[in-house]
Formats: structure tokens, sequence, C-alpha cells
């Protein structure tokens, strides 16, 4: 005979623990467990047989982790202190008050680094998220009901200031596109693609739908993640840390000590697909390092500044103002009246695609007063869709790359892939290729129905 099973003893459910068990046992409230667990990296996970759907469930293991944290103490800590001072301003204690304020508890999450990043490429992968709350924060207003801060506006500015001067520097940048959200950016860091989101600089309003204590939370995390990766690059750079910022750009990427590239080859590696793709980026970092070596740009008033000389000076291009004889191109946003013959006129567009696709882009497209191509985003495998837009062939065409051929390297890899999947995997490929060949037929639809619309406005008779 086996051994029996104690009910509520063994099994799954017992390793699961309800988010009300948890924050009793751990004596703290809902802000405070939310706030350690966001500071931890713990989240809600549900059980397999979940008994009550409404409920949020944490494994035993977490809850564990949490309460061996150091941070406990100091959320107790400051919960006293707050009722210390409450306490001192209802009997009208000014000066017992201001003491409480000046001695106030304080913490530190460097060690929180330590154990989510243990190495310095795992904090690289994470800087996504930490990137785009931080440059959100930085176009938001203050606000008290909120408790969005002056320090916390200023803080987010200057940390985002900062790793724009180190990718000006390194000369990072590698895509970016312009969407309705915001301006999105890539840069290639150690190796690593780094992608986040930038808010266009328009007036920005605080929706009340949003908990914010929880937004805090994460960028009073963020703010030391980032501040810690700044150092770390600065440090490889050559630059001290923390730069001035009022000292000129120019100035900063002369001091700077950029290590150089070191990617070898084996050629018996060469058909190896991850082989390629790393000299492919290999190659693509080389393009943009150079891509406006030797141009002069002057940026109109009316032109996105903040993000085009960003890109800009990463591709080694310079700016300068519009009385200096040096300049080459001037980026304009607006209908031009007087021209000088001893520079071109293009739209910003220009400059956003020739880094999408590491080519200097005929400028006749691009003059103000026309309109501009399609802008296609860099972060889509068109080689995937069912449809390759005309724009991406003509790019294509002038780079002296052939689709066709790619496409067939592309059929190649996905029939070696086929062939190594197990069946359960092959199957759930199977059904996706189905929803994607519905996709496509929708797709050939519309174009025939624009196709259709076009002849009919060309002919209205």
């Amino acid at each position: 005979m086996g051994k029996q099973k104690t009910k509520g003893k063994e099994g799954e459910l017992v390793q699961y623990i309800t988010k009300g068990k948890a924050m009793r046992k751990l004596q703290l409230n809902t802000k405070q467990f939310h706030r350690l667990c966001i500071l931890k990296g713990v989240y809600p996970r549900d059980p397999r047989k979940k008994k009550d759907s409404s409920k949020t469930y944490y494994h035993t293991k977490d809850v564990k982790y949490l309460a061996h944290e150091q941070l406990l103490s100091k959320f107790r800590e400051i919960d006293s202190w707050v009722k210390k001072i409450r306490k001192a301003t209802v009997k009208k204690d000014g000066m017992k008050a201001e003491k409480l304020k000046e001695n106030a508890p304080s913490y530190s999450l460097h060690h929180l680094l330590r154990e989510r990043y243990p190495r310095f490429g795992d904090a690289l992968r994470d800087l996504d998220d930490a990137l785009s709350m931080v440059c959100l924060f930085a176009s938001c207003p203050s606000n008290k009901d909120y408790k969005i801060s002056f320090d916390m506006i200023r803080m987010s500015e200057r940390l985002w200031h900062e790793f724009e001067l180190y990718l000006i520097v390194s000369k990072s940048v590698r895509k970016s596109f312009l969407s309705i959200k915001g301006i999105y950016y890539q840069a290639e860091i150690k190796g690593q693609e780094v992608t986040w989101l930038v808010p266009y600089q328009f007036a920005q309003h605080l929706p009340t739908d949003v908990d914010y204590s929880i937004m805090l939370t994460f960028l009073e995390f963020y703010h030391t993640l980032l501040r810690f990766v700044n150092f770390k690059l600065f440090q490889e750079v050559g630059l001290s840390y923390p730069p001035d910022l009022s000292v000129p750009t120019s100035q900063h990427i002369s001091q700077a000590q950029v290590p150089e590239d070191n990617f070898h080859f084996d050629p018996e590696f060469q058909s190896d697909p991850d082989v390629k793709k790393i000299q492919k980026m290999h190659e693509d970092r080389e393009a943009s390092k150079k891509l406006f070596k030797g141009f002069v740009f002057f940026l109109g008033r009316e032109t996105p500044r903040y993000s085009l000389e960003l890109i800009i000076r990463s591709c080694a291009g310079e700016i300068a103002p519009d009385d200096c004889d040096q300049v080459t191109h001037q980026i304009v946003d607006r209908p031009i009246n007087e021209t000088r013959q001893d520079r071109e006129y293009v739209l910003p567009q220009w400059v956003y695609d020739c880094l999408n696709f590491k080519i200097l882009l005929p400028i006749a497209p691009y003059k103000p007063g026309c309109q501009a191509p399609p802008h296609l985003s860099p972060f889509v495998d068109y080689q995937q869709e069912s449809h390759i837009p005309d724009r991406l062939k003509e790019i294509m065409q002038l780079k002296g790359e052939n689709i066709e051929l790619q496409q067939e390297e592309e059929s190649q890899k996905k029939e070696l892939g086929k062939i190594m999947m197990t069946k359960k995997i092959r199957n759930l490929y199977t059904r996706m290729q189905f929803s994607l060949k519905r996709k496509r037929a929708r797709v050939e639809r519309l174009a025939r129905g624009m196709e259709k619309m076009e002849v009919e406005e060309s002919n209205p008779n």
C-alpha cells in the first residue's frame, strides 16, 4: 500500500497562497505589498487547477523570498515615522514635527539591483521598460494630488539626457520610427538591442483612471537602474559621471575614448544563420556610424530637434546654426520661399529613413512641399508578411539586394526548422500558418479593392 496523501498538506494547490494570506503573513497593507512585489520582481502565479477565479495567487516560495527582505523593517519604520508626524501635527507641536521631518528614514535599492541583475548584460536586457517609463515621466507635469513631485520629473529628464549623451558619444542608435504614440528608438549596446518609446514634446494631460502609486514605484526602481547603467556606460567610454550637461556635446565627444569593435568571423561557420545575423549587425553598425559623416545640418524651429539631433550626431553628423557657411543640409517641415544654392533642403523623414535603411536615400522625394514616401517601420519583418511595400522594393534595388533571393533563403530556413520540430510544436506551427494564410487573403482582397478604387477615380466617366 502506497503512502497516503493528507488533504490540504500536499499537491499543487498547497504550493500557492492567496494575496490576502500573503499580506497577513508579511504584516503589510495592500500598498506596501504591491510596492515590495514590484521592487523585488515578484508577480502573481496562478495554479493550473484554480479553485476561485476571482482571487489572486502567489507562489509560497515567492512569499518566503519576500519575508527575508530587509526593506520590510524600513517600511514599518516609515509607517511609524508618519504616525509620529501626524500625531505632532494634531497636537500643533510644530517644533517636534519639523525635527521629525529632518530625521526622515531613508533606504537604498542598490542591493535589489545586485539580486535581480547579477551581470551587466541582464540589466541591459531589462532596460526597455525603464527607458520608456523614465522618458514618459520626463515629459509629464508635476502634480501634488498624484504625488508626482518636481524632483522626480527633473531626475527623469537628467537620466534620459545622460543616456542620450552616451548614445551620441558611442554612436549606438540603429533604428527609429515616428508613430502615433511617440518616437521609437533602438540602440545596440554591447551587442544587446534596446528598444524604447519617447513621447512627443507636447503638453501632457494626466489621465484620472491610472494608479500612479504603482507607476511611481516602478519609476523609483528604474531611476536606480538607469543611474547604475549610465555610470557603467560612461566608465567604459572614459567619461566622468555624472557628466556636466551644460558643456557642449562636441566637448564630450572629443574627450570620450570609445573602444573599437573586435568582431572575428571564422570562415568555417559562415553558413551558420546566427553568425550571419551577427555579421549583418556588424555591417549595419559600421554603416550607421559613418552615415552622415561630413554633413552639417541646420534644424528648423518647426522640426523635432530633440530627436533629430540625437540621430544626426549618433551617425557622425554635425549641427550648426543657420548663419554657418558649412551647412550642407537644412531640415525643414514647411514651405520655403527663399533657398540657397549651397545646401540641400529636406524633410525630417529623410533622416529617419536613411538611418533605418543604412543608406543615403535620394533627396528628390523628400523636398519641402512634396508628398513624402511612406514611412516604413524598421521593426516589421516585411519578408514574413504577405505584402511587400513598393517603397521597400525601391530601396532594396538602391542597395543592390535581391528580394526573391532573400525570400528563398527564408523559406529554406523554415523547412529546416520544421524538420527539427516536435509533433506538438509542428501542429501549433501549422495552426499559426493557417491564420497567417487567412490574413494574407484578407490583405489581397483589400489591395484589389484599393486598385479598383484608384481605377474608378482616374476614369470618372
